[in-house]
Parts: C-alpha cells; structure tokens; sequence
C-alpha cells in the first residue's frame, strides 16, 4: 500500500467522507487553481467538490485564495481529533461512573453530582471536611488523588477542617509522600504490611464519607489526564462503604 492509499485510509478512519480524502490527497499533490481542476482531477461531480472543499476548510486542511486552492499540514485535523478523543474520554467516565448506579431504586439517590474539573474536585473535598460527623473516614489511594487537588495546602485545609468536627480513620493502600507527611511513623509501621496483606486493589480511586452522613465521595484518577469526582449522597451507598471500611479496619486492625 502506498502513502497516498494508507493517508485516504486513515482520513476516512477520523470521520472523512472518501471524497474529502480524495479532494484532501489531490491537493496535496497539487495545489488547484480552480474549483473545475479539481472537478476534473478527481472525477468527482461539482455538488460533491462544494461539499468538500467546505468540510476541509472548516478543518482548517486547505486554505483558499483567489489564485489558489492547496493543502495544508495536517495539525489542525490532529487537534481536532484530539478534542474529539478528549470528550469521548469524558462521556466514558460519565457512563461508568452512572452504570453502577442504574438499578438502584429511583428513591435511593437523593444527589448525585460529576464533577470534572480541579475547583469542583477541591470543592466537594472541602466539602467532605466540613460535614458533621463523628469520624471521617477515607480509603484507597491517598497518594494519587492529593496532587490532584494541588497537594499540602489543600490537604492541610482538609485536615485543619476536619478536626474541628471530629476524629478521622484513614486506610492508605499506597505509601508516599504525603502519607508520610501526616501520617506518624509509627502509623505507617503498625499498618502497612497490614494493607500490604489485604492485596486491596484501589490504585488510583480514593474515598471519602463519614460515619453518620450518607454522602460518599468518590474519586477516580485511572486516566491521568482526566481525574474526576463523583459525590453521591444515598444511604444504601453510604452504608455500603461503611460496612466496607469497618471490615477492612478489623482486618488490619485500625480500631
């Protein structure tokens, strides 16, 4: 297969239709002087051209001039689908973050919230902090999700927040910097080979709720360059994480 065929291939692949590949390829070869030397060029009707030679200006693949019609790089079409990429990207974390959700009674979920972007993520987890409760309780992967939220200062704040209400029960799956940074040594000694035996797998998920409260944050950051949140404020949800981490604690032995 020669470079011409592979690029129609893989034009047609990114959403082009097959006589805007051909247009795009023509041009690229050379440059038109008018509209009817690509007519005759390419074999295709005038109506068809029209179309074309809109949908690759739209993209920014070709440019016009009163003189000529030739092609551009191919950059603009990569950008493009990129963004493309992005928003698929983010309608699939919607719809698994939804799909668990599905079969629950319509009753069982009083909120339910995405949140995308970092002010939203620090927001819900100040949020967290702040509600009133006995013991805040959070699991997974610390390490992961505090970058996100723009690290100590935030995390700080969280802390600082949280103590004014009450205690706080942690299980950190993964140890770093910032588990170090709050937590104590002897903590990390008496708990991580502990963890370390659970064999639990939350890389990259960290979540937050509390004792007496029925919200439940739910953080996700597998695609690095999308994190995402997800609060849900149910009983049947809370009460699931509740008993989740209550078993877990037992079974290291953080009472």
């Amino acid at each position: 297969m020669n470079i011409n065929s592979k690029l129609r291939d893989l034009l047609i692949d990114s959403g082009l239709s097959e006589s805007e590949a051909i247009t795009y390829i023509e041009l690229l070869k050379r440059p038109a002087e008018k509209i009817f030397d690509l007519i005759s060029r390419t074999k295709l009707t005038k109506s068809t051209i029209y179309r074309s030679i809109e949908k690759l200006e739209d993209l920014k693949m070709i440019e016009r001039s009163d003189k000529t019609i030739k092609a551009l790089s191919l950059k603009s079409l990569v950008a493009d689908l990129k963004m493309t990429e992005l928003k698929l990207r983010k309608t699939v974390h919607k719809i698994q973050q939804l799909a668990p959700f599905l079969h629950a009674p319509v009753d069982a979920i009083e909120e339910f919230q995405h949140l995308y972007t970092t002010d939203q993520m620090i927001d819900a987890y100040l949020f967290m902090s702040e509600l009133d409760y006995n013991k805040n309780l959070e699991y997974g992967d610390f390490e992961s999700f505090a970058p996100v939220v723009g690290g100590l200062p935030i995390l700080t704040k969280f802390r600082d927040n949280r103590v004014k209400h009450a205690t706080h029960k942690a299980i950190c799956t993964t140890t770093g910097p910032y588990t170090k940074y709050f937590g104590s040594k002897e903590s990390e000694q008496k708990y991580k080979n502990n963890v370390e035996l659970l064999n639990l797998d939350f890389n990259n998920k960290w979540v937050l709720l509390s004792d007496n409260r029925d919200y439940v944050l739910i953080n996700n950051m597998e695609d690095p360059e999308y994190p995402n949140s997800l609060l849900v404020k149910s009983k049947i949800l809370a009460d699931v994480q509740r008993a989740q981490f209550n078993n877990y604690s037992q079974m290291i032995g953080n009472n």
